[in-house]
């Protein structure tokens, strides 16, 4: 009887659990569901909060992305431009071959760094600029209810005209900003480009012209014709092998205030130059958006507009972008042996010496790229926007 006890209590053990030990399993089981619950509610609420800030900044956000796309695109293209302005080459085919022969693909992408790091905060904060200019102009109207507005300037972007007007104040003041806070750095970044050149120019590499058609812009100095050796590389001079050498050099040179030279032409350029920009571009963008009835515009209107503003806006200031190229490119030699002593001075001798095709040299690199780069650029652009918007599930 009792070892039938000991088998029976012996099968209790084995077979089946405690209501104490059957309850504390169903409590881990519930608190173990529960932090489940809680986890996932959590990262969902983590998850909307992310896409509500990245929503709050989707003009940077959307300028960023598109910034360092176009830079890394479009860089080359800048420096064959820089070199053309600034130098005498044949065309822009012997431009490339010369400076790929000499310096290789990279020699292109000399100096890129900073304007690669500042592009991002650069055209972020510009677009920011823009968009918050537009807004102010709205908000301080003087016509804002008018009943007449169709027939009056105004900021309300009711018609073509108003959007035009908007845009084009609203990006001169963008410009402004930008040339302020950028000037040091495209400074550098000249310098950094025409590094090997100006070190050759003062090596005696490039000679004084023979002919009319050789004088440049930069003090009348030719490059010479003689054929490149073979897998010959030209070294930078010692105060250019980085950014920071350059920005020491200049510092050392001219004092740090010696970083804003040329900084009026910079604001020039930037300011009409920004102004013309946004202006065509949105004028562009309404008046297919009006052409095709739509609420909303698609990627080849991004393209045609953004193409068209690059274009455009080349076209009316690279002579002011050639003089301050020009200018900025003797930063580092002595007052008296620089080329030109005034921009206005820049101006009258290119123009006098090589007429008006001599304020457009360079012109065709910025031309070849700029339909493509500024049509990829607002491509970019009004995507990352449109797309950040939708995972927000908010209105653009």
């Amino acid at each position: 009887m009792s070892h039938g006890n000991k088998i029976t209590g012996g099968d209790n053990v084995r077979g089946s659990r405690p209501p104490n030990q059957l309850a504390t399993a169903d409590s881990a089981a519930e608190i173990h569901l529960n932090t489940q619950l809680v986890k996932t509610a959590a990262d969902t609420h983590t998850t909307a909060e992310w896409r509500m800030v990245l929503y709050e900044n989707r003009t940077l956000a959307s300028a960023i992305t598109a910034a360092v796309t176009g830079m890394l695109v479009g860089y080359p293209f800048d420096s064959l431009k820089t070199r053309m302005q600034t130098h005498h080459y044949p065309s822009l085919l012997a431009c490339a071959r010369r400076s790929i022969a000499e310096e290789g693909i990279h020699g292109l992408y000399r100096g890129l760094l900073p304007p690669l790091l500042t592009a991002s905060a650069a055209k972020s904060l510009s677009f920011s600029v823009f968009e918050q200019m537009k807004h102010w102009l709205r908000q301080h109207d003087p016509r804002a209810g008018s009943e007449s507005l169709s027939s009056l300037p105004n900021f309300q972007r009711t018609t073509v005209g108003s959007v035009t007007l908007t845009a084009a104040l609203s990006g001169s003041v963008a410009g402004a900003v930008i040339a302020a806070i950028c000037c040091p750095l495209e400074l550098i970044k000249v310098q950094m480009q025409l590094a090997n050149l100006m070190d050759r120019r003062t090596s005696g590499i490039i000679a004084a012209p023979k002919t009319t058609g050789q004088t440049t812009a930069l003090g009348g100095n030719a490059l010479t014709s003689e054929p490149v050796a073979r897998n010959r590389r030209v070294v930078p001079p010692r105060w250019a092998t980085s950014n920071l050498s350059v920005f020491r050099e200049i510092v050392r040179r001219r004092g740090i205030f010696g970083m804003y030279y040329g900084l009026n032409l910079h604001i020039a350029r930037d300011a009409s130059g920004t102004a013309i920009y946004f202006a065509a571009y949105e004028t562009v963008k309404e008046t297919l958006r009006r052409a095709t009835g739509s609420e909303t515009t698609g990627v080849l209107t991004h393209l045609l507009a953004g193409g068209t503003c690059g274009v455009v806006s080349w076209l009316l200031i690279f002579p002011v972008d050639l003089v301050k190229s020009t200018m900025q490119s003797q930063v580092l030699r002595p007052t008296n042996a620089q080329a030109f002593a005034s921009a206005w001075h820049c101006l009258r001798d290119i123009y006098a010496r090589l007429g008006m095709s001599g304020l457009y040299r360079g012109v065709s690199v910025s031309l070849i790229r700029a339909f493509p780069i500024h049509g990829l650029n607002f491509v970019v652009y009004e995507w990352a926007r449109a797309t950040i918007c939708r995972l927000a599930r908010r209105p653009e």
